[in-house]
């Protein structure tokens, strides 16, 4: 480990004041000791390359020292950046047992600060932190402030991508995509192209390798002087081993281009590093290279020329991992496309030239978002930044019908940086070589149990993390139990901070409670970004995060699942937050029902505690750009394992979680905006309601899934389907194998036909209330229907699921748009199972259908009548009816494969023949009406039971029930009677008695033909909020024991004749409502309907800008003009408070001049 040195502890008793949140800069303590004076050092030496620097007293870092090994902060000691000059520190590792400062909470760092922290895997591991590492040990404080900025904001104002017309004069078009090697264009000066080529150099092919590169060494030297030649590699330039000697083309790429013979950055090219160049032949002094060596699972390299008042391109972009949007990319630009302004939310005065922003995307690929540099810009408002950047994509900028689709704008860089120094390639010591070709491991910062402070904020931490083993993440606090107690009196925090690149997650919290993650922004991270890795995680507040291009991974096997904010415990706060493109979710909670890893034991949850537990807060979030879902509730966390483990959450929240007796509680998703993923949001469980929610643009709005007996809402809420955010034109793939070019971007490239649903029905029940939807046009690729049900469903679904008080943008019709649709087995995404076919809502008040208290089924004989009403463009029937379901469920272990048949009796030739493999279930006519017979064609059950859903007081039916004719039987049912053994029931003569039974408890049995009839009935009228399974909870149930008999002979149709309902007493008929019509539409949703702006949060107050101090007058110089007087400068920055939130921009001048003095 080298040499150890030691600092002295002379100014110990002095330091003992220093805290961790200074009232003055830390590095302002005129008792530190310089570390670049050796007489602080125990030798009077300096600490040289490779040492190992223990910290035993307290020192000022005034200078880079040479590379060390490792520095050790002792405990009592301290170490205090300064920032008299730009230092860089690289080391294996900083340890902290004492005190680290960059800046502090009162005082940001001004300057910029460098570590990176270096070394290979199993080089050494120190205890509870292993290698390449900041860790803070018990006892220990880390301090990190950087400057104030803001961390990230959203557009105003829609960016256009370049295209013909706006800017862009020549893009690439994808030739010989297959090849591995360059692409070689040329260009006049005025744009036009003059020959284009893409040429192999490496693979399988070698004749065609061989050709290539004899093509190569005979076009480049044919063309003229003063063309632009742009190269960029595809795929890659070499492989390894390299078959094919390349020094006649390095040769003849550097003639060309002006370089001396062998000092091209081609010739150091390996595999899949990306690689462009441009210049003007003829003109050396115009060559530009670019060599972006393998770091992560893609690279990009650019180079550019102004050529008169245009900007030529060469991109490469290479890949070891998923294939990427493109592989080269020749470009040619009007020089005033090359710089944009945007129009951005907040006072952005904090960004200065040549940071780096991130663009997120706002399409429904996350690989559409995009990087940019800060210029200068002399005339932007505090509203607006210029950067350099040639946009691919749109990025929208507009809210549209209280959906905000504004994408975000982000800082990534930021004035103090912690990076980990990577190899250009993976060494075998990470012995993950086969899944990453490019090096994995990199730093990391942890904090463990007793630390002292920690609040970081305002850095950049770019290549951090390690997917070579657990435990390593970019920011992690590891198992410190509570840290928002007494003890921690100003609790710690990560705020503000940029994580991008990184190799494992971007925040995680690990078996500790209180922590605040606020106002980050995560990008381009493997795995799970915001991580609660146990499920003991309680009271962690995640407000005002950003996380964005969440990628696959394999460090734990959920990762394959990549979810940008992985939730493991209802006891979060989750506030305003971003999850902005991930290869799979953007929100997911998912709970173990007790706690995993090294928290299992430690009694952080009661055993399905999680289960019982309503989310204490879930408000101002947004999801967009997630490949499957922006907002996911579902599964549960193998409890051995760690798995997901893919069995229903059964999450069903309770006033009191230790007691699942208790009340429900409701768990409130409040303002959730969700866009352009596949499917917005998919929620399981129990009392879930959401809240003034805005989707759009998804394949599936919102689907809601059973996972208890409690239901689930929607209100207040605002769900779209196509939008002004039409993203970027796409050529998609119909499921007939043809091709169609579309103006807009749909979900699925390889699917066009993909149907478009707002608020699916499934399960339930559900409930959708006060409502807008807009934007439901079918076309003749794809069906749409703003209400739908779940399709390919071979699952039950409440019958009294239910909408009230929707409200349409449009008016109903084919060509205006659709309030409802499903379609059947020949419509494209559409099927006929069981769930299918007898999938049905109720209108509770006739906004959806004309019709209050109708229901909506599908068009066949069992489920409708002559009194349904079909409505063409929805492909579904309106019926004046209330439907019940009724459920099969065989107790009889040797008869659990049997599946019965059911036919009404007024239509015996229809009869309803069901699959039964995965529920068996009934749509039944409630009211009287009509009858039901049931008849078993393999073999009657033993024991079956009858479960009803949806009877209310006044809606009964009557259903035989076909037994042997020699059956013996019994029945128990404990509502509306309870009748526990036949004995107790009333057995009747006729079918007729059955009919007018109004209490329940009697049955008729006809021996000659088998059949057993009973009522099924409610004594329960439905009140007002009512919206159980079944009126007052309480659902009729009965028992069938077949105790002797040919249980063989379970089918009555033939000896049976149906004997419809005898006159009874019918509800009342349900009426339209004439003020109710198809051609109602309204223009905008309620004011306080869907999720609103995002920003300004709500849950903050706005803060004015406040200016800091000025500068100091720049220095006077000579005047190079006799006669004439120089002129000093001085600024200050809008940084003290940084304007946020809506707040006030800082009021009057950021600079001021005055002129020197004569001499």
């Amino acid at each position: 480990m080298g040499n150890r040195f030691r600092a002295l502890y002379c100014c110990a008793l002095l330091m003992l004041g220093m805290t961790s949140v200074y009232a003055l800069c830390p590095h302002d303590n005129i008792t530190l000791s310089r570390w670049s004076d050796p007489s602080t050092w125990p030798t009077s030496t300096l600490p040289a390359a490779g040492d190992t620097v223990t910290i035993t007293g307290h020192v000022l870092l005034d200078v880079s020292p040479p590379a060390l090994f490792g520095i050790l902060v002792e405990t009592g000691a301290s170490l205090v950046w300064s920032p008299e000059g730009d230092f860089h520190v690289f080391t294996n590792y900083i340890h902290v047992k004492g005190a680290f400062h960059i800046g502090s909470e009162d005082c940001p760092f001004q300057a910029n600060a460098h570590i990176t922290l270096t070394g290979s895997r199993k080089e050494y591991s120190m205890p509870n932190f292993g290698e390449k590492f900041i860790g803070v040990d018990a006892g220990g404080t880390l301090e990190i402030h950087g400057k104030k900025k803001v961390a990230w904001t959203k557009l105003t104002k829609t960016l256009p991508r370049l295209e013909t017309g706006n800017g862009l004069l020549y893009t690439y078009t994808p030739n010989r995509r297959d090849r591995k090697g360059v692409g070689i264009y040329a260009f006049d000066t005025d744009g036009t192209v003059y020959t284009t080529v893409v040429l192999a150099t490496t693979g399988p092919d070698q004749d065609d390798v061989q050709m290539s590169i004899n093509y190569l060494l005979k076009v480049l030297p044919a063309i003229p002087d003063g063309k632009v030649i742009l190269i960029a590699v595809q795929h890659t330039l070499v492989s390894d081993p390299q078959l094919d000697d390349l020094s006649a083309v390095y040769d003849a790429i550097e003639l060309a281009a002006g370089i001396p013979n062998g000092q091209g950055l081609i010739r150091k090219v390996k595999v899949h590093d990306a690689f462009a160049m441009a210049f003007i032949k003829g003109d050396a002094s115009s060559t530009v290279e670019t060599l972006t060596p393998v770091e992560y699972h893609y690279q990009k390299a650019e180079a550019r020329l102004k050529v008169n008042d245009l900007i030529m391109v060469a991109e490469s972009c290479t890949s070891t991992g998923p294939r990427v949007s493109h592989a080269v990319d020749f470009r040619v630009v009007q020089e005033t496309a090359a710089m944009h302004v945007l129009d951005v939310f907040d006072d952005v005065t904090s960004w200065k030239e040549g940071d780096k922003l991130l663009l997120t995307s706002t399409d429904f690929d996350l690989e559409k978002a995009e990087e940019a540099t800060v210029v200068s810009c002399a005339d932007c408002t505090e509203k607006q930044v210029k950067v350099a950047l040639l946009p691919r994509h749109m990025h929208y900028g507009d809210i549209e019908l209280n959906v905000d689709m504004r994408g975000e704008v982000a800082l990534l860089s930021r004035n103090i940086l912690i990076e980990g120094a990577m190899k250009n390639f993976c060494p075998l010591e990470n012995e993950n070589c086969d899944t990453y070709k490019y090096d994995t491991f990199g730093g990391h910062v942890k904090v463990i149990k007793g630390f002292k402070d920690v609040h970081i904020e305002g850095v950049e931490l770019y290549h951090m993390g390690k997917q070579t083993d657990l435990g390593h993440y970019p920011l992690h606090f590891h198992m410190c139990y509570d840290v928002d107690g007494d003890e921690y009196p100003n609790p710690p925090y990560l705020r503000e901070n940029s994580i991008h690149s990184t190799f494992a997650r971007c925040v995680t919290v690990h078996g500790t409670h209180g922590l605040t993650v606020m106002d980050n922004v995560g990008y381009e991270s493997l795995g799970h970004c915001y991580f609660l890795e146990d499920g003991g995680e309680r009271r962690t507040v995640l407000d005002g995060n950003l996380g964005a291009s969440t990628r696959k991974s394999t460090l734990i096997s959920s990762d394959s699942r990549p979810t940008t904010f992985w939730i493991t415990n209802p006891n979060t706060i989750l506030r305003n937050n971003v999850a902005a493109g991930s290869q799979d979710v953007g929100y997911w909670f998912i709970y173990p029902d007790t706690p995993t890893g090294p928290s299992a034991d430690k009694g952080f949850m009661q055993y399905q505690e999680a289960r019982y537990t309503a989310i204490t807060e879930c408000s101002n979030n947004a999801a967009h750009s997630n490949k499957h879902t922006g907002f996911f509730i579902d599964f549960q966390i193998h409890p051995t394992t760690g798995d997901i483990w893919l069995t229903s959450n059964r999450y069903s929240p309770k006033v009191d979680p230790l007691n699942p007796k208790s009340a429900d509680k409701p768990a409130i998703i409040d303002r959730l905006t969700s866009y352009k993923n596949r499917n917005n949001v998919w929620a399981r469980g129990g009392y879930l309601v959401f809240n003034r929610a805005s989707f759009a643009d998804a394949t599936k709005g919102i689907t809601f899934a059973r996972g208890t007996n409690q239901q689930q809402f929607i209100q207040n809420s605002v769900i779209l389907g196509r939008t002004n955010n039409v993203g970027d034109p796409m050529r998609a793939k119909a499921l007939d194998g043809s091709y169609v070019t579309f103006d807009r971007s749909l979900p699925y490239q390889w699917n066009l036909n993909e149907p478009m649903q707002g608020f699916i029905f499934y399960d339930g029940p559900v409930f959708v209330t006060r409502t807008f939807f807009n934007g439901f046009v079918s076309d003749k690729y794809r069906k749409a229907g703003a209400l739908g049900f779940h399709r390919d469903n071979k699952f039950f679904s409440a019958p009294t699921s239910a909408a009230k008080d929707i409200r349409f943008g449009f008016l109903d019709g084919e060509a205006t748009g659709n309030r409802v649709y499903d379609g059947n087995s020949s419509i494209p995404g559409f099927d006929d199972l069981d769930g299918d076919l007898e999938a049905v809502f109720r209108d509770t008040d006739g906004s959806v259908t004309t019709l209050p208290g109708s229901s909506v089924v599908r068009l066949f004989p069992f489920v409708t009548t002559s009194d349904c009403t079909f409505r063409p463009n929805w492909n579904l029937a309106i019926c004046p009816y209330k439907y019940m379901k009724m459920q099969i469920i065989i107790a009889s272990a040797g008869d659990l494969t049997s599946v019965p048949y059911l036919s009404r009796d007024d239509i015996p030739e229809s009869p309803r023949i069901i699959d039964g493999s995965r529920v068996k279930h009934f749509a039944l006519i409630t009211g009287g009406e009509f009858s039901y017979s049931l008849h078993w064609p393999d073999v009657v059950p033993a024991e079956f039971r009858i479960r009803t859903y949806g009877l209310e007081k006044d809606f009964p039916v009557r259903v035989g029930l076909c037994l042997p004719l020699d059956a013996t039987f019994s029945l128990k049912s404990y509502y509306p009677k309870r009748v526990l053994t036949l004995g107790d029931w009333t057995a009747v003569n006729s079918i007729q008695e059955i009919d007018q039974d109004m209490e329940g408890g009697k049955y008729y049995h006809n021996k000659a033909t088998g059949m057993l009839y009973i009522m099924l009935r409610s004594l329960e009228p439905v009140v007002e909020g009512d919206t159980n399974d079944c009126a007052g909870n309480k659902c009729m149930q009965v028992w069938v024991y077949v105790t002797g008999g040919d249980r063989n002979d379970g089918d009555c149709s033939a000896r049976d004749t149906p004997t419809p309902p005898s006159q009874i007493t019918a509800p009342p008929a349900v009426k339209a409502n004439a003020s109710l019509s198809f051609d109602t539409s309204y223009t905008v949703p309620e004011q306080n309907w869907g999720a609103g702006a995002q920003v300004p949060f709500s849950s903050r107050l706005p803060v004015d800008g406040g200016y800091g101090e000025w500068t100091q007058w720049s220095t006077c110089g000579t005047s190079p003009c006799p006669g004439t007087t120089m002129v000093r400068f001085r600024s200050r920055t809008c940084d003290s408070p940084i304007p946020r939130n809506g707040g006030a921009p800082c009021t009057g001048t950021n600079s001021e001049e005055m002129d020197c003095p004569k001499e």
